[in-house]
C-alpha cells in the first residue's frame, strides 16, 4: 500500500490549508490519513487564528477517491462503518468554521462526501462527482443519500445514484453545487483570495451563519428561526458587532477579532 499524508498549512492571515496527500492513489484515504484528517480539522477547529479553512487534494487528477477500498478485503466492511471513518467525511460541516473545497479532480464516495459537506466549492473544468456505492453493493452513506438531495435536483441525485455516472463540474455549476469553475494552475490562488474575503468578516458571524444554514437546511426551518434570534441576541453583545457599528460610524475598515459569543 502506497503511504499518504494529510499536509496542514497557514499560507496566509486567518487561513488553513489542508491538503490530502497521495495522489497516485487518488487521494484515497488510508485509516491513518482517516486519523490525521480528523486532527488536521481538529487543530483548525481549536486554532483562534485560523478563520477560513481550505480543503483540497494534491495533484491534478483526483480531489478524493474516498476510503482506499482496494485495502479492504471482500465481505469485510467493519472498518468502513466506524464511527472514526464515517464522520471523517463530515468533518466540514461538523466544524463551525466555513471550509472552503478546493476541487482539483474526481470526488467519488467519500471524496464527494468531503464536497457536499463544504461551504463552498470551487471545482476545476476536469472535476467530477459520482456515487458509485451500488457499483459495490455498498447503500451510500455519510450525506449522499440523506443530504445531498437539498443540495442538487431529486432527478440529477436519482440519476447519480442508480447509475453510478458520474456528474461534471460544468452541470454541477450549473445546478448550483458549485460556486465557480476555476483553471486548475489557479484552483488554490481562488481559494485563497475567496478566503482572505471571508477572514475580513466578522467571525461571530458566518459561524453563526453556518450553524444556522446547516439547520434550515437538514432539520426545519422553525427550528432555524428559533436559532437565528438566539445567535442573533448572543452576538449582539459581543466584540464584533461592537467594532462592526463603530468602523461603520468612523468610516473604516473593521477589525474583527472574533473573540467572545461565538456559537458553541
Amino acid at each position: 500500500m502506497t503511504d499518504g499524508t494529510i499536509r496542514a498549512s497557514s499560507p496566509q492571515f486567518g487561513v488553513a490549508l489542508i491538503t490530502i496527500d497521495r495522489p497516485e492513489k487518488r487521494n484515497a484515504l488510508t485509516p491513518d490519513m482517516i486519523t490525521a484528517l480528523h486532527d488536521a480539522f481538529d487543530r483548525a477547529d481549536a486554532d483562534p487564528d485560523t478563520r477560513i479553512i481550505i480543503l483540497t487534494g494534491a495533484g491534478d487528477t483526483a480531489f478524493c477517491a474516498g476510503h482506499d477500498i482496494k485495502a479492504i478485503e471482500p465481505g469485510d466492511l467493519g472498518h468502513l462503518y466506524e464511527e472514526a471513518h464515517m464522520r471523517v467525511f463530515l468533518r466540514p460541516r461538523d466544524t463551525m468554521k466555513p471550509v472552503i473545497a478546493a476541487i482539483n479532480g474526481s470526488a467519488y464516495a467519500g471524496g464527494f462526501c468531503l464536497a457536499i459537506a463544504s461551504d463552498i466549492r470551487l471545482a476545476t473544468p476536469d472535476a467530477t462527482f459520482g456515487v458509485p456505492g451500488a457499483r459495490l453493493g455498498i447503500v451510500p452513506i455519510a450525506g449522499q443519500s440523506s443530504r445531498l438531495p437539498h443540495l442538487l435536483p431529486a432527478a440529477i441525485v436519482n440519476e447519480m445514484v442508480m447509475t453510478g455516472e458520474p456528474l461534471s463540474s460544468g452541470r454541477a455549476y450549473d445546478f448550483g453545487f458549485v460556486n465557480d469553475i476555476v483553471a486548475s494552475d489557479e484552483l488554490i490562488d481562488r481559494a485563497l483570495a475567496k478566503a482572505s474575503t471571508m477572514a475580513e468578516l466578522s467571525p461571530v458571524s458566518l459561524q453563526s451563519y453556518k450553524r444556522i444554514a446547516q439547520t434550515t437546511l437538514f432539520r426545519s426551518v422553525s427550528e432555524a428561526d428559533a436559532m437565528e434570534y438566539w445567535l442573533a441576541m448572543v452576538a449582539g453583545q459581543g466584540e464584533d458587532v461592537r467594532e462592526g457599528l463603530a468602523a461603520f460610524a468612523e468610516r473604516r475598515k473593521p477589525r474583527f477579532k472574533g473573540t467572545g459569543n461565538t456559537p458553541s
